[in-house]
């Protein structure tokens, strides 16, 4: 096994250790995501994202994300609103 798929296989393990998810909202420019498994769809309107035990829809103009990692992502811009769905909707 190769040092690029051993760290693919660690990735995947704590991808798979993510059970939760954590938002921080700081007014309507500034969202935070602990969490965040993938980035489903993505534009300066409408961003939609897989989180650990369901799906998210974040609204706003302007947005723009930062610092996606296994962690989590940025998101800033004008927030209109956050809205949950189910997985299965994703």
């Amino acid at each position: 096994m190769n040092i690029n798929e051993l760290a693919q296989k660690y990735e995947n393990f704590k991808n798979s250790l993510i059970r939760h998810s954590e938002l921080q909202l700081t007014d309507n420019t500034e969202l935070v995501i602990y969490g965040c498994k993938r980035v489903i769809q993505y534009d300066e309107n409408y961003i939609k994202l897989e989180l650990a035990a369901n799906g998210a829809v974040v609204d706003g103009l302007e947005l723009s994300m930062s610092n996606f990692s296994s962690n989590g992502v940025i998101i800033r811009g004008k927030i209109h609103s956050v809205t949950f769905m189910e997985r299965e909707m994703l």
